[in-house]
């Protein structure tokens, strides 16, 4: 019994052997080959769009026959990749598709004339190429004959012909969306498309007027897009997309573009999908530091909905200490909000409070006597505040930020004629039910340089804050008409 189960053991190690021996090498999922004279033993790289950014995803060396071989064990996400030149320069744009076995032979290098096999997206896409070259030369063509006219009418006839031409591409567009619903390339066509005139609609689709029109757009704004979709961010169509979307449909207020956001967040990947990452911190980028006054609201709002209290795989530790260092800066000086008190001494060391102050308006102004920009900034405040800002009611509370030099912050008040300002330094100690938080007024008021400066109502309510002294002025007169 013991040599037979020692020669059953040995056939079936045997067999085993036999077997494994046979066994085929696993195809790589992604196989893209290229080939063209100009590679012969040149390094180049194969790169993708990450949204706005390129990125570089693979190198090869090519062969003596000018075969450069990417392989990979997974597929890559569909979208626009590119063939990259040893000096970092784009040699050709390509589509990714779904089977990724596809070849392109470069037969003209000069022109950059290729041969497509086993890719029917890529031959899509090259014959859109050169549709949109031909179309986009009749541009040019037609752009300077324009420049040359010397009449209406004759640049009249010109600009017709222009607009035709651009009618042909978004037929072409459109025409392809229709027939492909899904494909890579109709998705491409559908984030680049420009918006609607409706004027080559028939007359019985017309809307009947532009309120109608605008609101349909808006609608059907991002039709064919899918928010879940990872190919969204492998082109470089979807910020300019939602900018498009953002600066012509959406009113310019914190609550307007925050419902906007919510909207496309909720519609994403979440919570550890690739497009939810990045428009998540692309959204949180634009308004940390908006280029709008008020509009870091926007920020608070996105942190508070997506971020606070929840936990990401994908965050890394810069990030979140990113978030915590801004919302500490915004939080308790958005405008609309009640400014935070502010715990001061006067020169003479008499105690007086921000909230003691009673006045239509207040200036908070934040300064140190030793900086040089707020020794320009500083008497030009003055000058607005004897001409024009003290007769609407305003009292100017002037902070000196730097306490190590007393001196020269009391020399420059009497140099300058600051005297009627309240003029005031951070009390060293505060006796009260507060933290230390309370009382951290360069946190409160985000005072990271000087001079920063506040208007505040008399509720002191943040009106308006780090901008040019004369918008002020000009904000000060708009609440007065306004209130008149």
């Amino acid at each position: 019994m013991k040599i037979q189960s020692l020669l059953r053991f040995t056939v079936l190690l045997l067999w085993s052997c036999f077997v494994f021996g046979q066994e085929k090498k696993i195809a790589p999922s992604s196989q893209i080959e290229f080939q063209s004279p100009e590679y012969v033993n040149k390094m180049y790289y194969l790169a993708g769009h990450y949204g706005k950014y390129q990125t570089l995803l693979d190198s090869v060396k090519g062969n003596e026959a000018g075969q450069l071989l990417f392989k990979k064990d997974q597929k890559y996400i569909e979208g626009i990749y590119m063939l990259v030149t040893p000096d970092k320069k784009i040699e050709l744009e390509f589509l990714m598709d779904s089977d990724q076995k596809f070849k392109i032979i470069v037969t003209n290098p000069s022109e950059k004339r290729i041969e497509i096999t086993n890719s029917a997206l890529n031959q899509d896409f090259n014959n859109f190429n050169s549709f949109f070259k031909n179309k986009m030369e009749g541009i040019k063509l037609l752009e300077k004959n324009l420049a040359n006219q010397k009449n209406k009418q004759d640049s009249t006839l010109v600009i017709a012909d222009l607009k035709k031409i651009q009618a042909e591409i978004n037929r072409f567009k459109n025409d392809y969306i229709k027939a492909n619903p899904g494909n890579t390339m109709a998705l491409l066509f559908s984030m680049s498309q420009p918006i609607d005139t409706f004027l080559n609609k028939p007359e019985d689709e017309k809307l009947a007027t532009k309120t109608d029109s605008i609101a349909y757009l808006k609608k059907h704004f991002f039709d064919g897009i899918n928010f879940k979709d990872a190919r969204l961010l492998r082109n470089p169509f979807l910020e300019n997309r939602i900018t498009t979307y953002f600066n012509t449909f959406v009113p310019v207020t914190p609550e307007a573009v925050t419902t906007e956001i919510v909207q496309i967040l909720n519609q994403t990947d979440q919570p550890n999908g690739e497009v939810f990452k990045y428009l998540s911190l692309y959204f949180v980028d634009l308004y940390s530091e908006p280029k709008i006054m008020g509009m870091d609201r926007v920020f608070i709002n996105i942190y508070t909905t997506y971020f606070k209290n929840k936990e990401y795989a994908w965050l890394q530790l810069k990030q979140k200490e990113f978030f915590k260092f801004k919302v500490s800066s915004i939080k308790d000086n958005l405008v609309g909000d009640k400014g935070r008190n502010l715990f001061m001494l006067t020169q003479d060391q008499k105690r007086i409070d921000l909230y003691d102050i009673k006045a239509k308006y207040t200036v908070v102004t934040f300064w140190d006597p030793t900086c040089g920009h707020c020794t320009t900034e500083i008497p030009k405040t003055h000058q607005l505040y004897e001409t024009e800002w003290k007769q609407k009611g305003v009292v100017v509370f002037a902070i000196n930020n730097n306490t190590d030099e007393m001196v020269k912050w009391k020399e420059f008040i009497e140099k300058e004629k600051l005297s009627d300002w309240i003029n005031v330094y951070p009390a060293p100690t505060v006796t009260g039910n507060y933290t230390k938080e309370d009382v951290d007024f360069q946190t409160l008021y985000n005072v990271r340089q000087t001079p920063v400066m506040y208007l505040l109502d008399q509720d002191k309510k943040i009106i308006a804050k780090k901008v040019g002294v004369e918008n002020y002025t000009k904000i000060i007169e708009q609440l007065e008409k306004k209130n008149y």
